[in-house]
């Protein structure tokens, strides 16, 4: 009987000191970001598993940091504009950017950090995505462990989601399994979160080639979605107002800017014949802005427009491999953090461009000036169609029923 109840001593202290070192290690290496514990090079300083968490990370992130600013947008955002911008060093900023996000979840995390504590200014990276993007289903979004509800009224998550994140974080066979990958890969890593929430790359080796076709071919997919989901955009548009509502009856400054990609990724946007939604998308944008400010009498917060076939988004894809790396471009959809900073610059500072390539990069957009805008670019892609004849073949080859029909041949 003694030696039974020994037995069940040792196995139940065995059994605590497995769940403590679990627990340990997973806050140690901290692989979702949550606890904020001190980032180690060799050890947890690349958090090599953080898009599949990022959801909770932000969450428990300006819970914890209390950031005056916040960049909302997608992985374009999330790539390419950093927090450590000079303009924002005096307004300390996070990027709660976050992948294949739509325009609620981003008005319930302004929401959510808000409520943590009054901003200042909100930088809103807008892009065609965003407007076609349904309310994450997966279960990553979760609204319960956000500080209010979708009203905005403070809502009590202490055991709904908070404890049970905070379990998730420590004591899971998922979070386990994540710290040991961040152990063992802080040296292959590729990119990172940093502490400010920006997606931080960590070697600019690229195979730029098989990335445009890679992305092009998914974004063609994307834009097939797209054509058949009216009702969408509509709620998005909707989400839209909601937020810059909120915005202007407080008192934030919005910056919103519409992202740039290469003008590769406009002409597949052509190609797929959603050229004109994507411009509707832009008066919506200006006629939802100037309807909220005129509403509570303030001026209207600035939109700047920098897609379209100009400056540096006409930069020469290399001929292949990994030999040469692009200044400005990942691939056809997202840009580095140097096209991210030039942004910044004119959104924030108005800055004279540091290139020249810069030079028409970026465009105020008004009511008044936004057809002339418009045309404009509509313009410059026919330019780019026809001095880039060979690259707008292949990106048709692209599309996948083409690429079906060349396959029967």
């Amino acid at each position: 009987m003694i030696e039974a109840k020994n037995y069940i001593r040792i196995l139940a202290i065995a059994c605590l000191a497995s769940v403590a070192a679990v627990a340990g290690l997973n806050y140690a290496v901290d692989p979702f970001s949550v606890f904020g514990a001190p980032r180690i090079a060799g050890f947890n300083a690349n958090k090599v598993d953080f898009l599949e968490h990022l959801r909770m990370t932000n969450v428990y992130a300006v819970k914890r940091i209390k950031p005056k600013c916040i960049i909302l947008g997608t992985s374009r955002a999330g790539r390419g504009l950093s927090p450590d911008h000079p303009a924002l060093a005096v307004t300390p900023c996070y990027n709660m950017a976050l992948p294949a996000i739509g325009l609620y979840e981003m008005r319930r995390y302004f929401q959510h950090a808000q409520a943590i504590q009054p901003l200042d200014h909100v930088i809103l990276a807008l892009d065609f995505r965003v407007f076609n993007t349904a309310p994450d289903r997966s279960g990553a979004f979760s609204e319960t462990r956000l500080a209010v509800d979708r009203e905005g009224i403070a809502q009590f998550n202490l055991f709904s989601a908070r404890l049970p994140d905070l379990a998730a974080a420590l004591l899971s066979m998922k979070a386990l399994l994540s710290s040991v990958k961040t152990v063992h890969q802080q040296h292959w890593a590729n990119i990172t979160l940093a502490t400010n929430g920006y997606w931080q790359s960590l070697t600019d080796t690229y195979d730029h080639a098989a990335a445009f076709n890679a992305y092009t071919r998914n974004s063609f997919r994307r834009f097939e979605d797209i054509t058949h989901n009216d009702p969408i955009f509509s709620q998005n548009a909707d989400e839209l107002r909601a937020l810059l509502r909120a915005a202007y009856q407080s008192t934030v400054k919005v910056s919103v800017l519409i992202s740039p990609s290469h003008a590769w990724h406009w002409e597949t946007l052509h190609q797929s014949g959603l050229w004109p939604r994507f411009e509707e998308m832009k008066r919506m944008i200006v006629s939802i802005n100037h309807e909220e400010a005129t509403r509570v009498g303030k001026a209207e917060y600035q939109v700047w427009d920098f897609s379209g076939a100009v400056g540096p988004s006409l930069e020469p894809l290399p001929a292949g491999g990994k030999q040469k790396a692009m200044r400005w471009y990942w691939e056809p959809v997202h840009y580095k953090r140097a096209l991210g900073d030039a942004g910044l610059s004119r959104v924030l500072t108005d800055q004279a461009p540091a290139f020249p390539v810069l030079a028409g990069f970026g465009t105020q957009i008004t009511p008044a000036n936004l057809e002339e805008h418009l045309r404009r670019l509509r313009t410059l892609q026919k330019q780019y169609a026809q001095a880039h004849p060979e690259d707008v073949a292949h990106i048709w080859e692209l599309m996948p029923k083409n690429q079906t029909r060349k396959g029967m041949q």
